[in-house]
């Protein structure tokens, strides 16, 4: 485009400014730079080579778990491999490593079929098979636990309603519209992300009840319904927490075994099941890891840019999609810069977290340890969570010795696909710096910058505490997709889609490095009852 040219014709002649057609003067850009990125990420690339190994190699990566020691371990070595040679594992309190080494469960009556199923995370197995008749027990609340009082010893307790399953698709992203990007952009929703994760907290907080009711109870076993359809399977727990592991197992079914149980048992069938599962605890270390890898700024005390996904996954899958792809991108970010031998202005760091998925333990803990954090709240349930929902709110926060070296964090989690822009999560002073920063890549398809905040990942853990943290607008996770169960593995990921993500990573690091300026923040603070004074 003319826009194009005249930013090549602008770069060519000054090396540390651009102007618009108009003369006016812009976000500077440097084309000659992309075009370097572009030739590095797209002809030379080891983003697919990453991901495979994560994913096939070493597969699932529950925090704490064998899997998620030996994804450390690889990509520790990897970055320094490619020379980097600040990089180091940076250790946070968790709790219990676990891992299924055996899973079988039958329906023995009225006939005998193997069901898909497969151990809730956390929960124990037991020696040899245990077997029993079930009981149709639906518990979506505290005040279900009087119906169902007295009524579960010795039973195979099943706990979910049965619900419409979404349907299911070959592939797991729906491309957005040029006209659903417009609205993106041009629709803001600033939610308060404290907000945002209240649900979250009665998530937990009534699954460790509902647990404690149905031991105390003497359910037998607890069995689930998986929450995706089409026979993934979805085993996802949270009680890891050291003095806290169930004594009763628990097994989650594919939606439609589980559907055909409650079928039989309604028709008056003596449904009888069969639970045969073998589980290892690790408690040799109950600290989780996040490896960090740096190309060091220029000059004394440099500034900080950073890019970062979760290297940790659900147990159930291989997390290939979620996320062995957002740390393939980030690595490779990371990896075509040191391959172009960059001398940034700030240091370039990148964090590949541990812990997200049950609430961004290492995300949070690195921020803690470097930027800043807020008091804790103790106590129930709150000593259930890690920072982020523990987080006193009414307090101010205590920085550390980093916060105002710190620029901007990106991240990178929404699944394989593709970058289609941006989410400005409500600052409005850096939607025409990440539109100047996309213009070049128009033709890879990201195009939008998106006023509106996305929550739910690690970029919330800098917001949480007023730095500016931004999570990359990507094509949508189309039905159940392959993330948290077993689907989640190699064979769903596309080359071209983490090619096109990994140059325009490496490209928003380098840029946020060499600015004038650090990135604009918003006015503080961030969240509503806490303060940064």
């Amino acid at each position: 485009t003319i826009v194009i040219r005249i930013l090549l014709i602008c770069t060519l002649l000054l090396s540390d400014a651009s102007c618009t057609d108009q003369g006016e003067p812009v976000e500077p850009v440097d084309l000659a730079m992309i075009e370097k990125i572009r030739d590095e990420g797209f002809n030379r690339s080891e983003v697919m080579e990453t991901v495979r190994v994560l994913s096939d190699e070493i597969g699932s990566r529950l925090t704490a778990s064998p899997g998620m020691r030996a994804a450390s371990s690889w990509t520790e070595g990897k970055f320094k491999s490619w020379g980097i040679e600040n990089v180091y594992l940076e250790p946070f309190e968790f709790g219990r490593g676990w891992t299924m080494t055996r899973s079988e469960v039958h329906m023995t009556n009225p006939r005998q079929v193997q069901l898909h199923a497969l151990p809730m995370e956390w929960f124990p197995g037991k020696d040899g098979v245990i077997e029993g008749e079930i009981m149709d027990a639906p518990i979506s609340a505290v005040e279900d636990f009087v119906t169902w009082q007295g009524k579960l010893q010795g039973k195979m307790v099943l706990i979910d309603e049965v619900a419409e399953p979404a349907p299911g698709s070959a592939r797991n992203y729906a491309p957005y519209s040029t006209a659903e990007l417009d609205e993106l952009a041009r629709v803001g929703h600033p939610e308060d992300i404290a907000n945002a994760d209240e649900s979250w907290i009665e998530y937990v907080t009534f699954a460790r009840q509902k647990t404690l009711f149905l031991q105390q109870e003497g359910a037998l076993a607890i069995i689930r319904g998986s929450s995706s359809a089409d026979m993934a399977l979805n085993n996802q727990s949270n009680e890891f927490h050291v003095g806290r592991t169930p004594t009763v197992p628990s097994v989650v079914l594919a939606r439609e075994h589980y559907e055909r149980l409650i079928r039989l048992a309604n028709k008056g069938h003596d449904v009888r099941l069969s639970v045969d599962v073998e589980v290892a605890y690790y408690d040799d270390d109950h600290n989780g890891y996040n490896t960090i890898a740096e190309i060091p700024g220029t000059g004394e005390n440099p500034e900080i840019v950073m890019a970062g996904a979760h290297i940790d996954t659900r147990s159930s899958g291989d997390g290939a999609s979620d996320n062995a792809s957002g740390v393939a991108v980030v690595m490779e970010a990371l990896r075509i810069l040191q391959a172009l031998d960059v001398q940034p202005k700030r240091s370039i760091r990148v964090g590949l977290w541990s812990g997200e998925e049950q609430e961004y333990f290492g995300s949070a803990q690195h921020v803690r340890d470097n930027f800043a954090y807020y008091p804790r709240i103790e106590g129930e349930p709150h000593d259930l969570f890690g920072d982020f929902e523990a987080a006193d709110l009414s307090k101010p926060i205590v920085k550390q010795d980093d916060y105002e070296r710190l620029s901007v964090y990106f991240n990178y989690d929404n699944g394989a696909s593709k970058v289609r822009g941006v989410y400005a999560q409500g600052n409005p002073h850096v939607v025409p710096i990440f539109e100047a920063w996309l213009e070049p890549f128009h033709d890879l398809g990201a195009t939008h910058v998106s006023l509106q905040r996305t929550t739910y990942t690690d970029h919330e853990s800098f917001e949480l505490i007023g730095l500016p943290g931004f999570q990359f607008l990507q094509d949508r996770i189309q039905g159940n997709g392959g993330a948290h169960t077993q689907l989640d593995i190699y064979d769903e990921i596309y080359e071209e889609d983490l090619k096109q993500a990994s140059v325009i990573m490496a490209s928003f690091l380098y840029h946020a490095a060499m600015r004038e300026e650090r990135m604009p923040r918003t006015a503080q603070p961030t969240i509503p009852g806490g303060s940064a004074e």
